[in-house]
């Protein structure tokens, strides 16, 4: 039972290859996740997710849409919270990523390979299914 009464809000970014596909990071325990994380208090989105992105990859971001275009809310069960992805579009300039804790791999994958996998987050499945219903 989930019991805390406030949401985690981290900022995600959507970062998608010409094919439609989706940029995914796979952390060290083998489960693959949106590249961001929790906003620091003050944080402005954009200046959260390029330091989040940074921290991760050590990749820079050198595009993000003013205005999100996902949101999704979620229990983390294993933590007994409930989180809140606030997604936006962003653009990186290329993979040469800096492995961490964090991303040991980034992979494309469409929202369709999304939904059949077992090793991706509730948060990521749940973006798939929006994706896949704005496109019917």
């Amino acid at each position: 039972m989930i019991i805390e009464t406030f949401y985690r809000t981290s900022v995600k970014a959507l970062i998608k290859h010409s094919e439609g596909k989706i940029l995914l990071s796979k952390e060290e325990n083998g489960m693959w996740e949106l590249l961001g994380g929790g906003l620091d208090h003050g944080e402005t989105p954009q200046t959260g997710l390029v330091r989040e992105v940074q921290e991760e990859t050590g990749l820079k971001v050198h595009s993000i849409a003013i205005q999100p275009s996902y949101y999704v809310t979620f229990p983390v069960v294993e933590r007994n919270y409930y989180a809140a992805n606030v997604i936006f579009e962003a653009k990186i300039d290329n993979l040469d990523f800096t492995p961490s804790d964090e991303c040991i791999d980034l992979q494309y994958f469409s929202p369709e390979e999304i939904l059949e996998r077992e090793d991706m987050y509730n948060n990521v499945k749940m973006l798939a299914k929006l994706i896949i219903e704005s496109q019917s």
